[in-house]
Protein backbone atom coordinates (compact mmCIF):
# COMPACT_ATOMS: atom_id res chain seq x y z
CA UNK A 1 0.00 0.00 0.00
CA UNK A 2 3.10 2.70 0.53
CA UNK A 3 4.89 1.68 -2.30
CA UNK A 4 0.94 2.42 -4.21
CA UNK A 5 0.81 5.58 -2.56
CA UNK A 6 4.95 6.70 -3.23
CA UNK A 7 4.33 6.31 -6.80
CA UNK A 8 1.04 8.37 -6.68
CA UNK A 9 2.47 10.70 -5.33
CA UNK A 10 5.65 10.83 -7.34
CA UNK A 11 3.17 11.25 -10.64
CA UNK A 12 1.53 14.39 -9.05
CA UNK A 13 4.67 15.70 -7.94
CA UNK A 14 5.91 15.17 -11.31
CA UNK A 15 2.46 16.55 -13.08
CA UNK A 16 3.18 20.41 -11.22
CA UNK A 17 0.15 19.36 -8.83
CA UNK A 18 2.09 20.53 -5.75
CA UNK A 19 3.26 23.55 -7.74
CA UNK A 20 6.70 21.83 -9.29
CA UNK A 21 7.10 21.17 -12.57
CA UNK A 22 10.81 20.31 -13.05
CA UNK A 23 13.34 19.20 -10.60
CA UNK A 24 16.77 20.57 -11.52
CA UNK A 25 20.32 19.17 -9.55
CA UNK A 26 23.84 20.73 -9.48
CA UNK A 27 26.74 20.73 -8.51
CA UNK A 28 28.36 23.48 -6.78
CA UNK A 29 30.03 25.49 -9.52
CA UNK A 30 28.61 24.43 -12.69
CA UNK A 31 26.07 26.57 -14.40
CA UNK A 32 22.17 26.24 -14.83
CA UNK A 33 19.75 27.44 -17.15
CA UNK A 34 16.41 27.97 -16.79
CA UNK A 35 13.86 27.64 -19.41
CA UNK A 36 11.17 27.26 -20.33
CA UNK A 37 9.00 26.73 -24.00
CA UNK A 38 6.39 29.92 -23.52
CA UNK A 39 8.35 32.35 -22.91
CA UNK A 40 10.68 32.73 -25.85
CA UNK A 41 7.19 32.74 -28.38
CA UNK A 42 5.77 35.29 -26.25
CA UNK A 43 6.20 38.86 -28.09
CA UNK A 44 4.81 41.21 -25.37
CA UNK A 45 4.63 42.02 -22.09
CA UNK A 46 6.20 40.82 -18.87
CA UNK A 47 8.36 37.91 -17.92
CA UNK A 48 9.21 37.84 -14.64
CA UNK A 49 11.41 34.99 -12.35
CA UNK A 50 11.35 34.82 -8.79
CA UNK A 51 13.33 32.80 -5.93
CA UNK A 52 11.31 31.60 -2.90
CA UNK A 53 8.84 34.06 -3.55
CA UNK A 54 11.32 36.92 -3.81
CA UNK A 55 11.55 39.26 -7.82
CA UNK A 56 15.02 38.61 -8.81
CA UNK A 57 14.81 39.61 -12.78
CA UNK A 58 12.36 40.90 -15.27
CA UNK A 59 12.13 41.46 -18.94
CA UNK A 60 9.68 43.58 -20.77
CA UNK A 61 9.59 41.39 -23.58
CA UNK A 62 7.85 44.64 -26.14
CA UNK A 63 10.90 46.75 -25.22
CA UNK A 64 13.69 43.85 -24.12
CA UNK A 65 14.64 46.11 -21.39
CA UNK A 66 15.92 43.91 -18.35
CA UNK A 67 16.12 44.73 -15.01
CA UNK A 68 17.25 42.71 -11.62
CA UNK A 69 16.00 43.14 -8.16
CA UNK A 70 18.09 45.87 -5.92
CA UNK A 71 16.56 43.19 -3.02
CA UNK A 72 19.15 41.85 -0.51
CA UNK A 73 18.60 38.40 -1.37
CA UNK A 74 20.25 39.44 -4.76
CA UNK A 75 23.39 39.87 -2.86
CA UNK A 76 23.92 36.18 -2.65
CA UNK A 77 24.02 36.10 -6.78
CA UNK A 78 26.40 38.95 -6.78
CA UNK A 79 26.80 39.09 -10.61
CA UNK A 80 25.89 35.54 -11.36
CA UNK A 81 22.36 36.10 -13.20
CA UNK A 82 21.78 36.74 -16.95
CA UNK A 83 18.16 36.76 -18.03
CA UNK A 84 18.76 36.56 -21.60
CA UNK A 85 15.97 38.12 -24.21
CA UNK A 86 14.32 34.85 -24.29
CA UNK A 87 13.30 34.79 -21.19
CA UNK A 88 15.90 32.42 -19.83
CA UNK A 89 17.54 32.52 -16.76
CA UNK A 90 20.97 31.68 -16.56
CA UNK A 91 23.02 31.36 -12.79
CA UNK A 92 26.58 31.04 -13.67
CA UNK A 93 28.97 29.31 -10.73
CA UNK A 94 26.50 28.51 -8.44
CA UNK A 95 26.56 27.63 -4.73
CA UNK A 96 24.45 25.76 -2.49
CA UNK A 97 23.27 28.78 -0.85
CA UNK A 98 21.43 29.03 -4.30
CA UNK A 99 19.37 26.05 -3.75
CA UNK A 100 15.36 26.82 -3.67
CA UNK A 101 12.37 27.68 -5.71
CA UNK A 102 12.52 29.13 -8.70
CA UNK A 103 9.31 30.51 -10.77
CA UNK A 104 8.50 32.08 -13.94
CA UNK A 105 5.72 33.99 -14.53
CA UNK A 106 5.07 35.24 -18.20
CA UNK A 107 2.07 38.07 -18.32
CA UNK A 108 1.00 39.09 -22.38
CA UNK A 109 -1.38 39.28 -24.61
CA UNK A 110 -2.31 35.51 -24.96
CA UNK A 111 -2.88 35.16 -21.00
CA UNK A 112 -0.60 34.83 -18.06
CA UNK A 113 1.39 31.44 -18.22
CA UNK A 114 3.87 29.89 -15.18
CA UNK A 115 6.34 27.65 -14.56
CA UNK A 116 7.96 26.58 -10.91
CA UNK A 117 11.70 24.40 -11.07
CA UNK A 118 13.16 23.49 -7.94
CA UNK A 119 17.17 23.73 -7.52
CA UNK A 120 19.29 21.69 -5.81
CA UNK A 121 22.95 22.84 -5.44
CA UNK A 122 25.15 19.63 -4.06
CA UNK A 123 28.50 19.61 -3.08
CA UNK A 124 31.33 18.87 -4.94
CA UNK A 125 31.78 15.02 -4.87
CA UNK A 126 34.71 13.84 -2.65
CA UNK A 127 35.72 11.74 -5.43
CA UNK A 128 36.09 13.25 -9.11
CA UNK A 129 38.56 12.71 -12.08
CA UNK A 130 39.13 15.01 -14.42
CA UNK A 131 42.04 15.10 -16.67
CA UNK A 132 41.95 18.38 -19.13
CA UNK A 133 45.77 19.36 -18.86
CA UNK A 134 49.53 19.00 -18.85
CA UNK A 135 51.53 17.21 -15.94
CA UNK A 136 54.01 18.96 -14.18
CA UNK A 137 56.53 16.52 -12.46
CA UNK A 138 57.95 17.65 -9.36
CA UNK A 139 60.67 16.28 -7.07
CA UNK A 140 60.50 16.63 -3.30
CA UNK A 141 62.36 15.24 0.09
CA UNK A 142 60.67 13.15 2.79
CA UNK A 143 60.27 15.94 6.01
CA UNK A 144 60.09 18.74 3.61
CA UNK A 145 57.29 20.92 2.50
CA UNK A 146 56.41 21.51 -1.39
CA UNK A 147 54.08 23.90 -2.97
CA UNK A 148 51.69 23.05 -5.91
CA UNK A 149 51.78 27.04 -7.87
CA UNK A 150 48.61 28.10 -9.33
CA UNK A 151 50.19 30.60 -11.06
CA UNK A 152 47.02 32.67 -11.56
CA UNK A 153 45.30 35.69 -8.83
CA UNK A 154 42.18 34.27 -7.26
CA UNK A 155 38.96 36.22 -8.64
CA UNK A 156 35.94 37.23 -6.29
CA UNK A 157 33.49 34.20 -6.80
CA UNK A 158 36.63 31.26 -7.31
CA UNK A 159 35.93 27.62 -6.26
CA UNK A 160 38.89 25.87 -5.77
CA UNK A 161 39.28 22.35 -5.51
CA UNK A 162 42.45 20.16 -4.98
CA UNK A 163 42.40 16.61 -5.47
CA UNK A 164 44.74 13.60 -5.30
CA UNK A 165 45.01 9.82 -6.47
CA UNK A 166 43.74 7.51 -9.26
CA UNK A 167 40.08 8.45 -7.87
CA UNK A 168 40.36 12.06 -7.32
CA UNK A 169 39.63 12.35 -4.11
CA UNK A 170 39.06 15.61 -2.30
CA UNK A 171 42.19 17.03 -0.26
CA UNK A 172 41.20 20.48 -0.15
CA UNK A 173 38.31 23.37 -1.16
CA UNK A 174 38.14 27.35 -0.78
CA UNK A 175 35.92 29.76 -1.75
CA UNK A 176 37.19 33.10 -2.22
CA UNK A 177 33.07 34.53 -1.67
CA UNK A 178 32.79 34.14 2.15
CA UNK A 179 36.78 33.47 2.37
CA UNK A 180 36.33 29.69 3.59
CA UNK A 181 38.79 26.94 3.41
CA UNK A 182 37.95 23.12 4.03
CA UNK A 183 40.55 20.18 4.51
CA UNK A 184 39.77 16.68 3.96
CA UNK A 185 41.70 13.65 5.63
CA UNK A 186 41.08 11.51 2.44
CA UNK A 187 40.44 8.22 3.37
CA UNK A 188 43.19 6.93 5.09
CA UNK A 189 44.02 10.48 7.06
CA UNK A 190 47.61 10.86 5.44
CA UNK A 191 47.26 14.31 4.71
CA UNK A 192 45.79 15.22 8.17
CA UNK A 193 47.31 18.70 9.38
CA UNK A 194 49.56 18.60 6.34
CA UNK A 195 47.97 21.12 4.21
CA UNK A 196 47.87 24.68 3.61
CA UNK A 197 45.59 26.87 1.04
CA UNK A 198 46.85 30.23 -0.23
CA UNK A 199 44.04 32.78 0.19
CA UNK A 200 45.14 34.52 -2.88
CA UNK A 201 46.92 32.03 -5.02
CA UNK A 202 44.96 28.91 -4.03
CA UNK A 203 48.10 27.49 -4.32
CA UNK A 204 48.67 24.01 -2.10
CA UNK A 205 51.07 23.96 0.27
CA UNK A 206 52.07 20.13 1.76
CA UNK A 207 54.49 20.26 4.99
CA UNK A 208 56.45 17.78 6.34
CA UNK A 209 56.05 15.27 3.20
CA UNK A 210 56.19 11.53 3.07
CA UNK A 211 56.71 8.67 0.66
CA UNK A 212 52.62 8.04 0.71
CA UNK A 213 52.21 11.74 -0.64
CA UNK A 214 53.98 10.00 -3.80
CA UNK A 215 51.06 10.73 -6.61
CA UNK A 216 49.04 12.81 -8.87
CA UNK A 217 47.55 16.23 -7.54
CA UNK A 218 44.34 18.34 -9.62
CA UNK A 219 43.35 21.51 -9.43
CA UNK A 220 40.23 22.81 -10.71
CA UNK A 221 39.34 26.18 -10.06
CA UNK A 222 36.23 27.61 -11.22
CA UNK A 223 35.58 31.64 -11.92
CA UNK A 224 32.08 32.96 -13.23
CA UNK A 225 33.61 33.09 -16.87
CA UNK A 226 36.61 30.81 -16.84
CA UNK A 227 37.49 27.05 -15.27
CA UNK A 228 41.12 26.24 -15.01
CA UNK A 229 42.79 22.89 -14.51
CA UNK A 230 45.89 22.05 -13.60
CA UNK A 231 47.73 18.29 -12.91
CA UNK A 232 51.42 18.01 -10.62
CA UNK A 233 52.61 14.42 -10.12
CA UNK A 234 54.95 14.81 -6.89
CA UNK A 235 57.64 11.60 -6.18
CA UNK A 236 58.70 12.29 -2.36
CA UNK A 237 62.20 10.42 -1.54
CA UNK A 238 64.14 9.06 1.38
CA UNK A 239 66.62 11.51 1.95
CA UNK A 240 70.01 10.87 1.24
CA UNK A 241 72.57 11.26 -1.01
CA UNK A 242 71.44 12.22 -4.46
CA UNK A 243 73.28 9.99 -7.85
CA UNK A 244 74.99 13.24 -9.00
CA UNK A 245 77.23 13.30 -5.37
CA UNK A 246 77.90 9.50 -5.41
CA UNK A 247 79.44 10.09 -8.89
CA UNK A 248 81.43 13.45 -7.58
CA UNK A 249 82.65 11.23 -4.66
CA UNK A 250 83.74 8.32 -7.45
CA UNK A 251 85.46 10.73 -8.97
CA UNK A 252 87.83 11.87 -5.83
CA UNK A 253 88.24 8.74 -4.91
CA UNK A 254 89.76 8.01 -8.14
CA UNK A 255 92.08 10.80 -8.67
CA UNK A 256 92.96 9.59 -4.76
CA UNK A 257 93.98 6.22 -6.05
CA UNK A 258 95.29 7.17 -9.41
CA UNK A 259 97.56 8.92 -6.96
CA UNK A 260 98.65 6.37 -4.64
CA UNK A 261 99.34 4.17 -7.69
CA UNK A 262 101.46 6.36 -9.52
CA UNK A 263 103.57 7.25 -6.05
CA UNK A 264 103.49 3.16 -5.62
CA UNK A 265 105.27 2.98 -8.79
CA UNK A 266 107.71 5.22 -8.82
CA UNK A 267 109.43 3.45 -5.85
CA UNK A 268 108.65 -0.15 -7.21
CA UNK A 269 110.45 0.85 -10.54
CA UNK A 270 113.10 2.21 -8.51
CA UNK A 271 113.42 -1.37 -6.98
CA UNK A 272 112.48 -3.81 -9.76
CA UNK A 273 112.78 -1.53 -12.76
CA UNK A 274 111.92 -5.10 -14.72
CA UNK A 275 108.44 -5.24 -13.44
CA UNK A 276 107.31 -1.73 -13.98
CA UNK A 277 105.99 -2.23 -17.34
CA UNK A 278 103.47 -5.25 -16.31
CA UNK A 279 102.21 -3.27 -13.52
CA UNK A 280 101.20 -0.05 -15.33
CA UNK A 281 99.44 -2.23 -18.19
CA UNK A 282 97.31 -3.74 -15.08
CA UNK A 283 96.90 -0.28 -13.52
CA UNK A 284 95.33 0.93 -16.64
CA UNK A 285 92.98 -1.25 -17.15
CA UNK A 286 91.88 -1.02 -13.54
CA UNK A 287 91.52 2.89 -14.49
CA UNK A 288 89.70 1.93 -17.37
CA UNK A 289 87.02 0.37 -15.10
CA UNK A 290 86.16 2.88 -12.53
CA UNK A 291 86.06 5.63 -15.12
CA UNK A 292 83.50 3.49 -16.80
CA UNK A 293 81.77 3.08 -13.73
CA UNK A 294 82.22 6.99 -12.97
CA UNK A 295 80.09 7.64 -16.19
CA UNK A 296 77.92 5.47 -15.80
CA UNK A 297 77.09 7.10 -12.10
CA UNK A 298 77.34 10.61 -14.09
CA UNK A 299 74.07 9.33 -16.25
CA UNK A 300 72.38 8.57 -13.40
CA UNK A 301 72.06 11.50 -12.21
CA UNK A 302 70.48 13.02 -15.20
CA UNK A 303 67.59 11.09 -13.98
Amino acid sequence: MKIVFSMFLSMFVIDGVFGVDGVKTVIEGDSLTLQTDFIEMQKDGLTEWKVNNTNIATINKGTGKVEYSDDKLMMMFSGRLNLDQTGFLTIWNIRIKHSGEYKVESISSVGTKSKTFKVIVKESPLKSVEDKDEIKVLSATKGNSETLHTETELQKHDLILWRFGAEGSLIAKGDTEDNHMSYYDDDDGRFRGRLELDSETGSLTITDLETEHTGEFRLKIISDRRILFKRFTVTVSEPGLSPGAVAGICVAILLVAAAAVAAGVVIYYRSNHYKVKRLISKFSEQLKQMTKLSKQLEQMSKY
